[in-house]
């Protein structure tokens, strides 16, 4: 027992090592899945408006990049050439199943099997762990009935006289006891084998899952990131993946191979006692089975309860950290620490109830393998079922001490994966709940469904600019409460035009622009973008044409060249280069220590409001779309920063249909031609001046504006002494 303690002790020591070594790359994955789905909130036609498509990530120089950005955050070497996941086997992974309607086992284990087959050379790594398995079960049932061959030869040499046949019996003893030892060590090198074999089939079902789940929920549409918390959706999508290994651990590795070696076990001890023995053996495998069974269903659902908690606590966590400013801002520290805590408490709560019945459930496991293992054995010592007299017994109990060491040998042997089973079981459990709601969010589907048209390039139709038409025919939007926002709108946007979209807040006019972009589809009416129905385009197509500068700009936590390099990945340096120049970054990076190379920190906190939307222009112009939407692009700015900003979009809006969606007006009264837009309906439009002289609408928010402006210019003069 003790080489047994020892051996355990060392692997897992090894498995804590390992853990600790994929802790890191998981938690560096998780912190870019995070920003991803933090960014999409804010910028909703991110994987489309500025994407990495299929062709980028196989592009060698874009991998590349992007091992470069990993290896640098995780301050690690990555030895592409020893990897499993090589840098160009990317069309090893065929394509993977729908998602299972239910989480059973039934359903869930064909669903992995196929995830992890989808990509070549699984099935051979699969065959090799199973064959590793059946040396490892094989050679470690040997070892206690080599061990009784040489218990026997031993007894056999005790009963001898001193002399040439007891010296024989004892070398063959001997001999008998290096087989047993040889046949361990065969045993304990199958079982890394196997590990090594095994372990890239779950990793590679694992990435194969965490992709497909990744990729589907940056495909849903706004309203799904809208109502999601992206703290509880992380945790899910953690807890899935990790799960997929798990269930390929308890089921291939644990409960098959567990009940074929107790069918031998049984059989062994049969043939060397009596029925009545493995009739022991067989009801206390029952019981223990029944208790596991039963005390998991009670610890799984206190878990459940206990994951909902968690998931509510970290997304209240994630919640208050994204808005610290706001938090310290209104000195609410103490507010978000008692809502934090109360979460806690409750998930505490959920979670010693959970520990309780797992506790109850180890201390039941052990009571049964205990009275289990003593009735095996005392059978077998009193040769119950063997028949004859007391005296016939002693007799044959005297030549049979090796059967009996066999029997504890074999029973230990057998009750050893027992000890685990509880344990596989209930994360067995456990990760069939997990993934239960990672498939809820598989089985999600997008109300914005994709078309099938390509969207042709607008030189193949236009000779004087690159722009693209836009049609709303009776185009009415409405929410799913029943809130509409937009009424019937009819609008033509010529190609090359430049239109300005203004109105109080809440008359629809970001809506509008969403709903063209597919964002959200109209509740009723036709979209022509370019004379085709943007339902019946592919949204990529339709979104690789436009270039979005939104009012709030999302920057992910990479480097300053990344986030401008993100309207084009394939983009060269000059090219770049060139983008920041256009939308004049150049002072922000001489200022900068790093240059383009500079982190700009979570969501571009290390860059001030104006600094963020020359990144967002810079993106645009390196994008060098069809269409610019600038939407409320300079509302958060001071008047300077906002004339400066405006000039960049002026110089990337010529040649082609710009669209700016604007509070004030003096940014759109350059555009040809400016829509009024109140209650989700059109009620004006012209230009600056034929509005400004209509005096309706416009011109009242023109005047207000103005005379906003004239007490502001005032109030800065007193302070100035001016006046």
């Amino acid at each position: 027992m003790s080489a047994v303690s020892s051996g355990c002790s060392g692997r897992a020591c090894l498995s804590s090592s390992s853990m600790r070594s994929s802790s890191s790359s998981a938690s560096a994955s998780a912190s870019a899945a995070s920003d991803s789905l933090l960014c999409f909130k804010n910028v909703a036609l991110i994987r489309d408006c500025y994407h990495y498509d299929d062709d980028d990530v196989t592009t060698t120089t874009t991998k590349k990049r992007m091992m470069m950005i990993i290896a640098r955050s995780n301050n690690t070497n990555t030895n592409t050439n020893n990897s499993y996941f090589n840098e160009n086997d990317t069309e090893d992974d065929g394509p993977i199943p729908l998602p299972p309607i239910g989480s059973s086992l039934q359903t869930v284990l064909p669903y992995l099997l196929s995830v992890a087959f989808s990509r070549k050379g699984t099935k051979l790594r699969l065959v090799f762990a199973v064959v590793f398995l059946i040396a490892q079960k094989a050679f470690g049932l040997a070892v206690p009935v080599y061990f009784k061959f040489a218990i026997d030869h031993l007894t056999h040499a005790a009963q001898l006289p001193v002399g040439a046949q007891a010296i024989e019996a004892a070398n063959m003893a001997a001999k008998m006891l290096v087989f047993s030892g040889i046949f361990k060590a065969i045993s304990g090198i199958a079982t890394e084998l196997r590990v090594v074999a095994f372990t890239p089939v779950a990793q590679a079902a694992g990435r194969r899952v965490a992709l497909e789940v990744f990729n589907h929920v940056l495909n849903l549409d706004m309203q799904f990131h809208l109502k999601r918390r992206t703290g509880a959706l992380q945790k899910i999508i953690d807890r899935g993946t990790r799960s997929v290994a798990m269930v390929f651990r308890a089921v291939i590795f644990t409960f098959i191979p567990t009940f074929v070696e107790l069918a031998l076990v049984s059989a062994l001890l049969w043939r060397a006692f009596s029925w009545h023995v493995v009739a022991v053996i067989l009801s206390t495998f029952c019981c223990y089975v029944w208790w596991t069974m039963y005390m998991t269903g009670v610890s799984a659902s206190k878990r459940k309860l206990a994951n909902e908690m968690d998931g509510q606590s970290t997304g209240k966590a994630i919640d208050a950290l994204l808005n610290y400013e706001t938090v310290a801002n209104f000195g609410n520290v103490k507010l978000e620490s008692r809502q934090y805590d109360n979460l806690l408490r409750g998930y505490h709560e959920a979670s010693l109830g959970s520990e309780r019945a797992s506790s109850l459930l180890n201390g039941g496991q052990a009571l049964f393998l205990s009275l289990g293992m003593t009735a095996a054995l005392s059978c077998a010592a009193l040769g119950v079922g063997s028949g004859g007299n007391a005296q016939t017994v002693g007799a044959n109990l005297a030549n049979r001490v090796g059967d009996l060491v066999m029997a504890n040998g074999l029973l230990l042997q057998v009750w050893a994966p027992l000890n685990f089973l509880g344990f596989f079981y209930r994360e067995l459990r456990q990760s069939l709940v997990d993934m239960e709601a990672m498939f809820d969010v598989l089985s999600t589907t997008s109300n914005v469904k994709d078309g099938h048209l390509e969207l042709k390039n607008g030189n193949e139709n236009l000779k004087k600019n690159n722009g693209a038409s836009i049609s709303f025919k009776n185009v009415s939007f409405e929410y799913g409460n029943g809130r509409q926002i937009l009424k019937n709108v009819t609008l033509d946007i010529k190609a090359g035009e430049s239109i300005g979209i203004v109105g109080p807040s809440g008359s629809g006019k970001s809506t509008l622009l969403r709903i063209a972009l597919r964002a959200y589809d109209a509740t009723s009416g036709d979209v022509l973008f370019d004379g085709y129905n943007v339902k019946d385009l592919k949204m990529k197509s339709l979104r690789s044409a436009v270039a979005v500068v939104p009012q709030d700009a999302v920057l992910f936590n990479d480097t300053l060249e990344h986030n401008v390099r993100y309207g084009r990945p394939k983009a060269t340096d000059e090219e770049v280069r060139k983008a920041c120049y256009a939308a004049k970054l150049e002072k922000t990076i001489n200022d900068l220590p790093d240059g383009l190379s500079t982190k700009v920190g979570e969501r571009g906190v290390m860059l001030s409001g104006g600094e963020k939307q020359r990144v967002a222009i810079a993106r645009a112009f390196l994008k060098s779309p069809r269409v610019l939407v600038a939407d409320e692009a300079t509302s958060a700015l001071d008047t300077a920063t906002e004339s400066q900003i405006l000039e960049s979009l002026e110089e990337i809006a010529k040649d082609r249909t710009s669209v700016f969606v604007a509070h004030r007006l003096s940014t759109v009264m350059k555009c040809n031609r400016i829509i009024v837009m109140r209650d989700g309906e059109i009620v004006e439009q012209g230009s600056h001046d034929a509005l400004v002289n209509m005096k309706g609408l416009y011109n009242k928010m023109w005047l207000a504006q103005q005379a906003e402006k004239l007490s502001e210019k005032l109030e800065l003069e007193v302070e100035l002494g001016v006046v």
